[in-house]
């Protein structure tokens, strides 16, 4: 989910890639899958299946677990031993210490101890793992665990360590992870599992640093999801609106509009503040001196052109050519006499803040100031607000709304338009 640290909050944009959308994007909504349906009626969450290293040179395994390769291909590994995994031909081995070995040539399973968590690379897991050769001399190892335990190593990394004060909002955080997370079951599947643990679709670093009101609000909001005709949504979220939310299409103006993702306001009735005030990116700004500029745009242009442009010698103007109801704004680049055209959300990752650094903290511009020496760039500053991409779900929001007592299900209603929530388990 992109999400990165801020005083104690994860801010998100929920599993974009840098230029579109993920490949379990390519439809609006799609069915419940029947992996999910299957066990519904008897109460039961699905398995997923969490890609947590993803063809890497190794993973290794610590005790106490079985490693389980086949009929008379097991292994124990004692409490404190250490075993690492790597790719051995077309399959995978696992060595202890250089003194004993197993080859598997399919899939290696790890199981815990009875009531233990498997550890692998140093954190510690619910549920199981899968190893197996990844091609080209690596391996990958996936977690499969049961879809709400998976939840409760998902929420605290995505809203961040709350107080028992926000537990709306961080109930609200969860139906909308569940949400994506059944909605994207699948999407993965020609990588041999569900979702990436990274930012690629949502934060999940395991069971250890599972949080008691992440717990609380998993449990108490379990089986539930966002559905709109009956479909699960693209639960999108991010940080902080900035007092107004996207329409998905005007973030992001390659995708069609949704019903349920539109732009709706975040201010406070009555008021002229917004339920998302308290967030530090609000409001904010960002400067370049004109070497920083064209350093910046030389790295991230390139990038975003596939290498066809080289290092910039002058930009002769940055201009606002649309504006959206939100604030997000498309920009026109003149640079050495050629033009570029940077459609909202691609805004932010052209003008990161420094050279191979974090991108724009929103495509909502509220003032571009630049400075002159005759028709020389010498400076950029750049004034906006918010916090992501804006779309769906602002999550400093939902805070905001659940300290004025609104209930999860009315915060998602707020910002999934025309939803409902529905029980699947």
């Amino acid at each position: 989910m992109m999400a990165v640290r801020a005083g104690g909050l994860a801010v998100l944009g929920v599993a974009l890639i840098s230029w579109g959308c993920r490949p379990g994007e390519m439809t609006p909504t799609r069915p419940v899958p029947a992996r999910v349906t299957a066990g519904a009626a008897e109460g039961r969450a699905p398995a997923v299946r969490v890609g947590i290293a993803v063809a890497v040179d190794a993973v290794t395994i610590l005790g106490p677990a079985d490693l389980n390769a086949g009929p008379e291909q097991r292994a124990w590994v004692a409490p404190g031993e250490r075993w690492t995994v790597r790719a051995a031909g077309s399959g995978i081995e696992a060595v202890a210490s250089g003194r004993r070995a197993l080859r598997a040539d399919g899939v290696l399973a790890v199981v815990p101890a009875a009531g233990g968590l498997v550890q692998a690379d140093g954190r510690a897991y619910r549920g199981t793992l899968l190893l197996r050769a990844a091609g080209g001399g690596r391996v990958t190892a996936v977690n499969v665990v049961d879809l709400e335990e998976y939840l409760l190593g998902v929420v605290p990394h995505e809203i961040g360590p709350r107080p028992v004060a926000d537990l709306e909002a961080v109930k609200a955080q969860a139906v909308a992870a569940r949400t994506y997370a059944i909605g994207n079951l699948g999407s993965r599947e020609a990588l041999g599992f569900d979702f990436y643990a990274t930012t690629q679709d949502q934060l999940y670093l395991g069971a250890a640093d599972e949080d008691s009101i992440a717990t609380r609000a998993v449990r108490e909001t379990r089986g539930r999801i966002v559905t709109w005709n009956g479909l699960p949504i693209l639960a999108y979220y991010s940080s902080t609106c900035g007092g107004r939310t996207a329409a998905i299409e005007e973030s992001w103006p390659w995708r069609a509009p949704l019903p349920y993702l539109r732009s709706v306001s975040d201010m406070v009735p009555g008021t002229n503040g917004a339920y998302c005030q308290t967030s530090n990116r609000f409001t904010w700004s960002a400067t370049w001196t004109r070497q920083q500029l064209l350093t910046v745009l030389g790295e991230s242009l390139r990038t975003w052109t596939g290498g066809r442009t080289g290092a910039p010698a002058e930009v002769q103007s940055i201009d606002r050519i649309h504006t959206g109801p939100s604030g997000r704004t498309s920009l026109r680049l003149a640079i050495d006499g050629q033009t570029h055209t940077l459609r909202a959300d691609s805004v932010r990752w052209i003008f990161r803040t420094a050279a191979g650094g974090p991108i724009l903290n929103s495509s909502r511009i509220d003032a571009i100031d630049v400075s002159r020496s005759g028709a020389r760039i010498e400076g950029l500053q750049i004034r906006g607000g918010g916090w992501g991409h804006g779309v769906g779900m602002c999550q400093v929001g939902a805070l905001g709304r659940a300290r004025a007592g609104q209930t999860y299900e009315q915060i998602l209603a707020a910002y999934y338009t025309d939803t409902r929530i529905t029980t699947l388990y």
